[in-house]
């Protein structure tokens, strides 16, 4: 019975409301060479140069007096990251704050937003006076429209709004030379500044330069890198996605790429699907736009809800991730800032096809299939396509139309639900007549089970017992299979996961004039994916088996348009009308079954398995078989879920540029409408059998099912007005100074179903007929009359929606030294108030009256587990004898806020290598985290509690705050964690020049937290472990973050004939190869155990650290060697023991003593390498074949996951009663890779 009460708490925290699931599936750049001009940088003078030999410089003829002139320019990129803004503001203080700003300014703002940029500089005469009356015009190069300014009397000039493109940018002035500076090339959310001397000379005369812009960014403190065209289409990206480029800069953490992602790979937010964590902030932190229109995800559910679009590679004009320090015109989040703009057409017809192939026989085996002796897993995709851009109308409309289709069957996605191991009872074997009632009793005799029973024949033998294992699959398999190894239980199994998809990109600009664009960009995508093995949803360690798959199908339609105009050559306006669309339906499919042999049992008959085909009495449910665990062993019927989810989004933003004097100015806001809708959902929970014995015998530990009436239908306003001013204080140094008002909205309830519990309105000490005292529901209840202590609060969320209206500072400066042109010292602060997801909403659904989370832990037959289902709406009061276990949220839940600060040099190597280091720092604040809100106090003489003066484990239940509340599971989700973020980031930038473009970023980072697992994006942010009520004692390493990380990407064109005619050439000629290597450390591990003899009631499975021997440090806990000599002995479990003894009783104890994370996991290092052949079809420069061959973990180097973290139970020893820890049998144990084996794929592209 010991064991019985030890297990009898085996519900781990991980199990929530929150929809557990397998992963879902995701013309070159214009560089010059600078053999022209020497470089002149902003505010040094330029005296007319010689035209000696040696120098480099070149004058060109283009004039009709064609006599020789000298233009001095110089050019710069700075990425002051305007962008428009996304709701309209409530706060009339804000309003009149950003207005009074705007008029004492003297001049709004700088021109770029999330899908332009902009051109701007001074303009000087020989002598370094300033030229107002300069007309700039600024001409595109692929699709004719031009755009032109008028320096003002300080000389400068800005030309805003600009698509990224290539450009011809001209200089022009009565009695003086004209300018022509070709191929300047802008940048989404960047400013590219070009400073130009002009000399006297005939204004018919003209002088072309070419030159190749510096990298420093001499006016933003803003952190990030711009991907052109060329790394997006020529980098190894798995399954083409492009959201896996946000790894390629310092500060950020994430897993290595899995080549063997089913589908899209990492779309969604969270860490466990492949987020990122930038700064260390949360997965759920990063803000994504796309042509100007933010893509979110705000349910969260991974690829449930969808994730964010992933248009093709082929597709994306441009990328751009803002790691920090980005200006006031952003916000939503405050970890990175993703824009991607699609391709739009050009004056020319250009377009391409492609296909990308890969099949199981290219593929190298996974390592846990080796060592079973198992074939390699099936990997076979296809994934075709085409684009198609140019003129409708040339200089006036043009179009681009894309389409891609992915076809996919993966057996090799651990993550996604292809791919399963663990550990399966010895003494089953796939022999039929070994499964009769005889055999089994034979095989299993003298077995006990922990809730009492012994096997000594075959009528001990349950029918369900019976029933299940013989329950055979259409193939003839077994539902519960042998395991593979018949010495350890050890058992890998795959099965290929279907996935298939289609999307269509459709763009149509209209340029009505110099002084107005219209553009419309649409995005459609549909998908369908397969999981064949979903996770269970009670946390234990069991083997999922085959016959459950779950069926993901999600949907995007996102659509924007986008109107600039130009009302002067002063004032510009975007403005930015978009929608975005995610539909998800997650089904589960259940197993048709027959009979090896005929069991006692009046359902067992072929068909569907349901429970009562394996005589389970149970009411009447929507999903027919739930969770049928057995603990250690196998894991049947899936995880029992459905439902469906759709989100709509409706965005306004409008954006005003203006530049005067010193100050370049951005002022604009917006408004979004967010729309939720949760429906159709259905959890069936499960049933525990606690051993194989005990589910022979037919006794079930424990019992969950989550009845209600679960529809919702939430809905948000969400608002901001930015006023940004990058204030050129002196030549050389720039200040970025900004405000934002921003009103992130709770999401209410529209369907009158939000309710909650107020711990602060709760009656400590209950009646004994039971209370209602702390309930509250929403302002729109709609379940008819309240009963006696419930409260209707005033809004329709059930919060008091607390931190909805907030301001964040931005400033930030750029510093080009002194004495030199080629450093630049750049810094900043900013305060972001961050947008959490939908999902702990989601755990509300079941609150009280309109569902509930029922667990009945009470050991017996089967046959009593499933009671019947209460109607709906019902409040179930509490009383000192009631176990209540709701998950809550905070009455004072608000927005999490993150301080970022940073200071880095940038040095400027050469014209096209550039270093940067710096130091980049975060404080997070009122973070999201869960806790047990009524754990045990600790009584005493001095401090008694109802009468309790020492601590025992009997009088738990009247050391609690609130008597009739669970204190280990009754779960309030906070605004209450803190974190701390400290790094010291590196990259290595060459621009394309000589064949090589390449990034190197180094992170050396320290992510500490109050609440563990914050970081990941769980659905209730971090979990306290150990002492509930103690931040300090959870103060510890982040299990997310690694702290070094070293990322390589390059793109290199190989040395070649120069003329690619010829057979040689066309052989020889045309060569690259490009590729992301990475390498870092592994992850921060804590170390848990099931404490079932806890003083302070905290028995959940998991809840707290391990308790390290004397003599033991965290040195001493990992066993050291290689990786692949500790697979199964990762940790030296004789540092691990029981706590100590604290209760009067001799049995209650403390609270482990070791931290979070004292150990780190494996390290990993992967290369993904791409091979390209182009070879040139005709005598066109841009019709083309390309042939690439790519290998991701190109040296199949096995990248392990991390090991099994749960040390063991802890619980009175049967002999003696002192509390004792026994280890589970898998901690320390490897299971699996995180990264695939090599997988190779072929492609064939033709452009033209």
């Amino acid at each position: 019975m010991d064991r019985m009460w030890r297990l009898s708490r085996r519900l781990m925290r991980c199990w929530r409301l929150a929809p557990t699931s397998t992963r879902n599936a995701r013309s070159p750049c214009c560089a010059t060479k600078n053999k022209n001009f020497d470089q002149v940088p902003a505010g040094i003078r330029r005296q007319t140069p010689s035209l000696a030999a040696g120098s480099r410089r070149t004058v060109m003829k283009t004039a009709a007096k064609k006599t020789r002139r000298v233009i001095s320019i110089s050019l710069f990129r700075s990425s002051s990251a305007f962008t428009l803004g996304k709701t309209f503001s409530r706060s009339k203080t804000a309003l009149a704050t950003g207005f009074l700003l705007l008029c004492l300014s003297g001049a709004p703002s700088a021109a770029q937003t999330a899908q332009t940029g902009a051109l701007n500089g001074t303009v000087t005469d020989q002598s370094g006076r300033v030229m107002p009356g300069v007309t700039i015009t600024v001409t595109s190069t692929n699709r004719g429209q031009t755009r032109s300014a008028v320096t003002q009397d300080n000389g400068k000039y800005l030309v805003g709004l600009l698509p990224p493109d290539v450009y011809k940018m001209e200089a022009a002035k009565k009695d003086f030379t004209t300018a022509v500076f070709k191929e300047v090339k802008v940048n989404i959310t960047e400013t590219a500044t070009l400073n130009v001397q002009l000399r006297v000379g005939s204004f018919s005369e003209a002088m072309t330069v070419q030159a190749e812009p510096m990298q420093l960014e001499t006016t933003s403190s803003a952190l990030g890198h711009t991907t052109d065209q060329r790394m997006v289409e020529n980098l190894p990206l798995v399954s083409r996605n492009y959201t896996q480029i946000l790894g390629l800069s310092p500060g950020v953490s994430g897993d290595v790429n899995n080549g063997a992602d089913i589908g899209r790979g990492s779309t969604s937010l969270s860490a466990t699907t492949g987020g990122y964590s930038v700064a260390g902030s949360s997965t759920n932190d990063n803000n994504f736009q796309m042509n100007g229109t933010e893509v979110n995800d705000l349910a969260g559910q991974a690829n449930i809800s969808g994730g964010v679009p992933v248009p093709n590679p082929d597709a994306i004009q441009e990328f751009k991730v803002q790691t920090g320090q980005y200006d006031a015109s952003y916000g939503r989040n405050g970890g990175a800032n993703v824009d991607v703009v699609t391709k739009s057409g050009t004056n020319q017809f250009h377009g391409d096809v492609w296909e990308y192939f890969r099949n199981t026989a290219l593929n190298a085996n996974d390592y846990f299939l080796k060592q079973q002796n198992q074939p390699r897993g099936v990997l076979n995709e296809n994934q075709f396509g085409f684009t198609l851009g140019g003129p409708v109308k040339a200089n006036k409309v043009m179009f681009f139309v894309s389409y891609q289709g992915t076809r996919e069957r993966d057996g090799l996605d651990n993550s996604g639900g292809c791919l399963t191991t663990g550990t399966l009872p010895l003494g089953l074997t796939n022999d039929a007549s070994s499964r009769t009632a005889a055999a089994l009793a034979q095989e299993f005799t003298g077995q006990s089970g922990v809730l009492g029973g012994t096997i000594t024949s075959g009528a001990d033998i349950s029918p369900t017992a019976l029933a299940l294992l013989n329950a055979q699959l259409q193939n003839g398999s077994f539902v519960v299979p042998a395991p593979q190894n018949a010495a350890t239980g050890q058992s890998t199994f795959t099965s290929p996961c279907a996935y298939r998809d289609d999307q269509f990109i459709t763009n149509l600009d209209f340029y009505h004039s110099e002084k107005n664009q219209l553009s419309g960009k649409f995005f459609f995508m549909n998908s369908d994916q397969i999981g064949a093995f979903p996770s269970n949803q009670l946390g234990v360690s069991a083997v999922t088996v085959a016959g459950f798959p779950q069926a993901f199908t999600n949907g995007f339609r996102t659509f924007s348009l986008t109107q600039t105009h130009t009302f002067n050559n002063r004032l510009l306006n975007q403005a930015v009308l978009g929608f975005h669309r995610l539909a998800g339906v997650l089904g589960q499919d259940y197993a048709k079954v027959k009979f090896a042999n005929t069991p006692a049992c009046a359902g067992s008959v072929s068909g569907t398995l349901t429970l009562a085909s394996v005589c389970v009495p149970a009411p009447s449910f929507d999903n027919p078989f739930p969770d049928l665990l057995v603990d250690g062993g196998f894991n049947v019927g899936g995880n029992g879920q459905g439902l469906s989810i759709t989100q709509n989004f409706y965005d306004f933003s409008d954006s005003l540029a203006y530049v005067r004097g010193k100050h370049s100015f951005h002022f604009g806001g917006g408004i979004t409408r967010s729309q939720f809708n949760f429906e159709h959902f259905h959890f069936f929970g499960g049933l525990l059998f606690p051993s194989m014995a005990d589910f022979l015998l037919g006794n079930v530990l424990l019992s969950i099912d989550v009845p209600g009436v679960f529809d919702r239908e939430w809905r948000v306003w969400d608002g901001n007005f930015f006023v940004q001013d990058n204030y050129q204080v002196l030549p050389r140094l720039t200040l970025n100074l900004g405000l934002r008002y921003e009103r992130q909205g709770q999401l209410g309830e529209n369907l009158g179903r939000a309710s909650n519990f107020d711990p602060a309105r709760a009656n400590p000490n209950p009646p004994d007929a039971g209370t209602l005292q702390g309930f509250v529901v929403a302002s729109n209840f709609s379940g008819g009359a309240l009963p006696p202590g419930v409260v209707k609060v005033g809004t329709n969320t059930a919060i008091n929606n607390d931190g909805q209206n907030a301001l964040e500072p931005r400033v930030g400066f750029a510093w080009q030294l002194p004495g030199t042109n080629r450093l630049v010292l750049r810094g900043g602060y900013g305060l972001f108030y961050t947008r959490t997801t939908g999902e702990p909403f989601i755990q509300l659904i079941a609150a009280p009256p309109w569902g509930t989370i029922r667990q009945f832990i009470t050991p017996g037959p089967i046959s009593g587990a499933l009671p019947p289902s209460p109607a709906f709406p019902i409040f179930t009061p509490y009383s000192p004898t009631s176990d209540l276990t709701p998950t809550i949220f905070s009455m004072h839940f608000r927005p999490p806020i993150l301080q970022r600060y940073s200071l880095n040099l940038q040095t400027a190597i050469s014209n096209n290598w550039m270093l940067e280091v710096g130091y980049q720092g975060a404080r997070g604040t009122k973070l999201l985290q869960g806790r047990s809100f009524n754990q045990a106090l600790s009584a005493s003489p001095s401090n008694p509690i109802r009468g309790e003066t020492s601590n025992t484990a009997s009088n738990i239940g009247l050391r609690v705050p609130i008597e009739g509340f669970d204190p280990s599971f009754a779960t309030i989700v906070e605004s209450a964690g803190a974190s701390w973020y400290n790094a010291l980031g590196a990259s290595l930038s060459k621009r394309f020049s000589h064949g090589l473009q390449l990034l190197a970023s180094y992170t050396l980072a320290s992510a500490l937290e109050t609440n563990p697992g914050y970081t990941t994006g769980g659905f209730t942010g971090g979990s306290l472990f150990g002492d509930q009520n103690s931040p300090r004692a959870n103060y510890g390493f982040d299990g997310f973050v690694r702290p070094q990380r070293f990322v390589i990407s390059y793109v290199y064109d190989l040395p070649g004939p120069k003329v690619l005619s010829g057979w040689k050439g066309r052989a020889l000629g045309g060569w690259s190869v490009a590729g992301v290597s990475t390498f870092q450390n592994g992850q921060h591990l804590t170390i848990f155990d099931t404490n079932t003899t806890n003083a302070f009631g905290i028995f959940g499975t998991n809840f707290d650290r391990v308790q390290l021997a004397p003599g033991c440090t965290n040195r001493n806990v990992e066993t050291r060697g290689a990786v692949t000599d500790k697979i199964s002995n990762y940790f030296n479990t004789s540092c691990f023991t029981a706590p100590p003894i604290i209760g009067s009783d001799g049995v209650a104890t403390g609270f482990g003593n070791s931290g979070n994370g004292i150990v780190r996991g494996p390290d990993q290092r992967n290369f993904d390498i791409s091979i390209i052949k182009q070879t040139p079809l005709g005598n066109s420069e841009t019709r083309r074949l390309e042939f690439r061959a790519e290998f991701f973990n190109a040296f199949n180097t096995p990248s392990f996951s991390n090991p099994m973290v749960n040390a063991g139970t802890v619980a009175p020893d049967l002999t003696t009663g002192v509390p004792a820890l026994t280890l589970d049998p898998t901690v320390g144990q490897i299971r699996s890779t995180s990264v695939a084996p090599r997988i190779i794929q072929f492609a064939l592209k033709l452009y033209f």
